[in-house]
């Protein structure tokens, strides 16, 4: 694999790995790195910091400034991607003929250009967007905002059909994948990729239960409200909710309850400490779309894990996990696990089960196929 070059588009800068989407970017660069493939990284900025550790990875790494300029939100072509185009990316891609990773729908500009016609393009599908964006608008109650998603909502399911441009579609689970094989017959089932080289769940009990997601997203901060109103708020048990950037209206929620303690911008170190220390971790998703990163997280390094149907549609990750969709059964699956201990058996029920559809090193030996052909 030493000779084999790669450049990867994606839609933010990769590192930190602190949420959903550059978690699985970050880490397919870095087992593909270990590999020995040269990888040409290519990063839309806004926001993150340029950094060395990708520098330290990558055969080379160039940055695009992204225009968020307000006008992009009155084009036809959806504000996520029309605000990564960039003739500069183009001209770099031109100067040679190495196979394209393109990170998400984002990053799909390129396709658009017929001069990259005949190379081996392969989009990595993190979710099925219009319908993403069809339930952030569902919930959100800034009308402005609202409207801003509902728009967005429709030009991506009308750019969708830019896909049948790539070679390949990589998807994370078997759902999107069923979907977008019946729409352009392309797609493969890679599930995202994870810090985790083998379970490292410990066995025992833990002091208290945990939710923990990237709060400033507006889908994680309303099902921790959620969890709080219906779940949290009816128990004695102790109970943490860590994450980024917690809105007002969250902490002023969780401040009502001497039970819930709010651990805010945790560093990556200590929220591996909480995962590992927690008896029980909740996941709850209002979209039962993408593969949840956090859910790998949970139960590669957790203790229970209960979760509701959304979270695990389309994963084959339900058999271990504690399924639970009203508040009913969420306090009363609590009840229960609160009394058990973590054994070893249920460790080996994750290995033989996780590592079979989740090891990081099947699924890079499977994408370098698609990337080699």
């Amino acid at each position: 694999m030493s000779d084999q070059h790669l450049h990867i588009i994606s839609f933010d800068i990769p590192y930190p790995a602190n949420y959903g989407g550059v978690i699985d970017v970050y880490n397919r660069i870095r087992l593909l790195s270990d590999a020995g493939v040269k990888i040409h990284l290519h990063c839309f900025e806004y926001g993150r910091s340029h950094s060395e550790e990708l520098r330290a990875m990558c055969f080379s790494v160039n940055y695009y400034k992204r225009d968020t300029s307000v006008h992009n939100l009155f084009r036809r072509t959806p504000y996520i991607v029309c605000s990564r185009h960039s003739k500069e990316l183009i001209d770099n891609l031109l100067q040679d003929d190495y196979p394209i990773l393109i990170e998400g729908l984002h990053c799909c500009d390129v396709l658009n250009d017929s001069r990259l016609t005949q190379r081996n393009t392969i989009v990595r599908i993190h979710n099925i967007e219009h319908e993403y964006y069809q339930l952030l608008a569902k919930q959100e109650r800034n009308t402005l905002k609202s409207l801003y998603l509902r728009s967005e909502a429709r030009k991506l399911r009308n750019y969708e059909k830019i896909l049948a441009k790539a070679k390949h579609l990589i998807t994370v689970n078997q759902k999107e994948n069923d979907y977008l094989n019946t729409k352009f017959g392309n797609a493969t089932l890679i599930p995202s990729f994870h810090e985790f080289d083998e379970i490292c769940s410990q066995q025992g009990t833990g002091s208290y239960i945990l939710y923990h997601a990237n709060l400033s997203v507006p889908e994680n901060s309303s099902a921790a409200k959620w969890l709080t109103n219906n779940i949290f708020s009816h128990t004695d048990y102790s109970v943490k909710i860590a994450g980024l950037n917690p809105p007002k209206n969250l902490k002023k929620l969780i401040s009502k309850y001497k039970n819930i303690q709010l651990i805010e911008n945790p560093s990556e170190n200590d929220m591996r400490v909480l995962v590992q220390n927690a008896h029980i971790i909740i996941m709850y998703t209002h979209q039962p779309t993408g593969l949840k990163l956090k859910l790998l997280h949970s139960l590669f390094s957790g203790r229970f894990c209960l979760a509701n149907s959304n979270m695990v549609a389309g994963t084959g990750l339900e058999q271990v996990c504690q399924i639970a969709d009203t508040p009913e059964e969420f306090r009363s699956k609590l009840s229960e696990l609160c009394t058990k201990t973590f054994s070893n058996y249920e460790i080996e029920r994750r290995n033989m089960l996780i590592n079979n559809l989740y090891s990081n090193y099947m699924n890079r030996d499977r994408l370098m196929k698609i990337v080699e052909s």
